[in-house]
């Protein structure tokens, strides 16, 4: 089950990143933000941090998301 969550995760970020136009990064994915349906199907839900790709200068970058979440290099750089 934890397995299925975990993919259907995936391919939700998968089609966010690489099939909207202009893509869309979320910047606070957690277990809090997935829901579930009756047959345990993944939801990726709460986009109030999200961007859309270029919509946000790397020079210009504003650190967001949930601490213990965030990746590292995420925290060290800024970008990741």
């Amino acid at each position: 089950m934890r397995m299925k969550i975990a993919l259907d995760t995936a391919r939700a970020l998968k089609y966010l990143h690489e099939h909207c136009y202009p893509s869309v990064i979320h910047r606070d994915l957690k277990s809090s933000n997935i829901l579930l349906d009756a047959n345990f199907n993944a939801k990726v839900s709460d986009f109030g941090l999200a961007i859309t790709d270029g919509s946000q200068n790397k020079n210009n970058i504003k650190l967001s998301g949930t601490l213990g979440y965030v990746a590292p290099e995420y925290l060290l750089d800024g970008w990741g």
